[in-house]
């Protein structure tokens, strides 16, 4: 009997449909044979069975609100109203899009068709870092207003400046899928929102992943005591660029512990650095790279994985003599390549483009190869989920040999697998066909 396990499992077993009928069925047994009595005052005795029942099922029915300290949820930080309009304005703006370009106007003509006002919350939950310590993290999560909920989208975000993330702007690009009907979820990641004071954690895709997971049970507390509403059991994993490896590692997440309670219906993801090792080894070939973001990788391995880099064997001129305000995580990364250069022989130094290497690259090797997703050991993907993998062999930042192999990889499992490798189309203009894979999925 669920009765005798106590109120914590009695919460959670009445969270889920299948057991409420269990639960009222232990009440009821324990009602009629808890009350022993001589008296033969049937309607006496009948009454106090009935009046204990509902009792019972109030305490029951009110459980989920009194064990709420106990679960993910910390505060509330803010709430938004967003029209679609508004939604579009800042895509356009973000992305520098060209509405009349054909893909991007069916694009936007689908989401002002079924589109509608959104609602963004600013979250604080508890949930881990990198490290495995317990921490404080904040996320944002979106719901469509006077619409019924479709489902659940999970964005695993991309990067971006610190003063651009979803809980900093109380809206993010991402959070679109919510004019469609969907409660869209995503974290902002360390070193972000209330962890703005750390240094920003790059490519540690597991504990993406246990982030929004966390954030997930934040807004279901959330919704569930707040709104009074059901968060559906069903989610659409969504990652691009930096967030695409986390909804990979999401996805493994979900599928090894069934305690989440999660149905992942779909997986869509584009221009990603599945395996890191990879993408720099690719990258350093290549010589060239439109974005200037290995002074912060350098630091969060620093920080994150106590690596012990020295900059000054990694870099050289303007970019080191620059390494603390580039590696802030303040500036955009896209910009500074424009400024630094695109050439990483002016920067990295020159024993990074030889056969024998250096002491420094090799540590960052071995570290990233920790970062590979699927890793070592990972949950397959079921069969049952819906996967899309997008990317550009013209792809500026992160090579397409990372889609590739992580094609040859998921297909293993998932022989249904879709994936679209364009011919060209630079990192942000596939980053708009990305979404749109998502937009027709959840249509």
């Amino acid at each position: 009997m669920f009765l005798a396990e106590g109120p914590q499992r009695l919460c959670v077993v009445w969270q889920d449909t299948s057991h409420k009928l269990q639960i009222i069925r232990d009440i009821c047994i324990f009602a009629i044979t808890s009350h022993q009595t001589d008296t033969r005052d049937l309607g006496i005795m009948y009454r106090f069975r009935c009046t204990l029942v509902v009792l019972i099922l109030a305490v029951v029915c009110l459980l989920p609100t009194a064990v709420r300290g106990q679960g993910r949820l910390v505060s509330v930080l803010a709430e938004r109203d967003l029209s679609l309009e508004q939604q579009l304005d800042s895509v356009i703006v973000e992305f520098g899009l060209d509405v009349n370009k054909n893909d991007i106007a069916i694009a936007f003509k689908l989401l002002r068709r079924f589109g509608g006002t959104t609602r963004c919350v600013a979250l604080k939950y508890k949930t881990q870092d990198p490290k495995g310590r317990a921490i404080e993290a904040s996320g944002i999560v979106a719901f469509p207003l006077n619409r019924r909920f479709r489902g659940v989208v999970e964005m695993c975000p991309y990067n971006r400046e610190k003063n651009l993330c979803g809980t900093a702007r109380m809206y993010s690009t991402e959070i679109l899928a919510s004019s469609l009907g969907y409660v869209t979820i995503m974290p902002d990641l360390i070193g972000y929102g209330v962890t703005d004071s750390l240094t920003v954690a790059y490519q540690v895709s597991e504990n993406s992943a246990i982030l929004s997971a966390h954030l997930r049970l934040a807004a279901k507390e959330y919704i569930e005591n707040e709104l009074h509403l059901v968060l559906p059991s069903n989610s659409y994993l969504f990652g691009y660029s930096l967030g695409a490896p986390s909804a990979v590692a999401l996805a493994g997440l979900y599928s090894s512990d069934p305690s989440y309670g999660v149905k992942v219906k779909a997986l869509c993801v584009g221009g990603g650095a599945y395996n890191p090792r990879l993408a720099l080894e690719n990258t350093l070939q290549k010589g060239t790279i439109n974005y200037l973001i290995y002074p912060s990788l350098v630091r969060s391995l620093n920080f994150w994985c106590d690596a012990g880099l020295d900059p000054a064997k990694i870099f050289y001129g303007r970019v080191l003599k620059d390494y603390e305000s580039l590696s802030s995580s303040t500036l955009n990364p896209r910009e500074m390549a424009r400024i630094y250069g695109e050439d990483l022989h002016t920067y990295l130094r020159p024993e990074f483009f030889t056969p024998e290497g250096s002491q420094e690259l090799e540590r960052i090797k071995a570290i990233l190869d920790t970062f590979a997703v699927p890793g070592a050991g990972s949950q397959p993907i079921p069969t049952s989920v819906k996967v899309v993998i997008r990317h550009s062999e013209n792809d500026d930042i992160i090579p397409v040999v990372c889609a590739d192999l992580l094609y040859y990889q998921i297909k293993q499992t998932v022989p249904s697998v879709r994936y679209h490798r364009e011919r060209k189309g630079t990192h942000y203009e596939t980053a708009v066909r990305s979404f749109s894979d998502l937009a027709r999925i959840l249509l």
